[in-house]
């Protein structure tokens, strides 16, 4: 569950740092946050767990939203993982049973891939690298960023891809451009 809740405060931030939808008379739902996947591709990233047994399978938790990027959607297009959560969620005795190891793999590369379309490669550490000792078997070792090895989309089109000139770019007072998400069509 806490995994989820942070995929949708990295959406609701990704909203407020833009010209957000605000539903009318509702709360926003996964179906709002969809339009992200116009603009981040979510749905084109892979991310694989190379500490695998065996195969390592390849996972696309934002799959199901790729066919629909752009245009309208049925509820078929519903996220398998993100569906178990809010099951759960609502309905913790009947429902936790979908709350298992896999959707828990898949959410967690769920948020490692927002995360990773918002900022790349930064992991925000707190800090510099230290030596340090570690005391019995149960030492670890930060993973942020680690864990899982994530493979970028390459289905941009020409006209989603910008230059970066930061010679023309400094000069303007303004140097962020905010993506208007109520025309991105759900």
């Amino acid at each position: 569950m806490r995994t989820c809740i942070e995929i949708e405060a990295n959406f609701k931030a990704i909203f407020e740092a833009n010209i957000e939808p605000n539903p009318v008379g509702r709360s926003r739902s996964i179906r709002d946050y969809r339009r992200i996947d116009v603009t981040h591709h979510l749905s084109s990233y892979e991310a694989v767990l190379p500490m695998w047994n065996g195969s390592s399978p390849t996972i696309t938790p934002f799959e199901p939203w790729r066919p629909f990027r752009g245009g309208s959607a049925p509820k078929g297009a519903l996220l398998p993982w993100y569906s178990a959560y809010n099951a759960s969620k609502h309905s913790r005795q009947r429902e936790f049973k979908q709350a298992n190891l896999w959707t828990l793999i898949e959410a967690v590369a769920a948020l490692v891939i927002v995360v990773t379309a918002q900022f790349k490669t930064v992991t925000f550490e707190a800090g510099p690298d230290l030596l340090a000792t570690g005391s019995g078997p149960h030492s670890r070792e930060d993973s942020i960023g680690e864990l899982f090895r994530i493979k970028y989309p390459d289905d941009w089109a020409e006209d989603e891809m910008y230059d970066f000139d930061w010679s023309a770019l400094k000069t303007e007072p303004d140097r962020f451009d905010k993506i208007d998400y109520k025309t991105v069509p759900i």
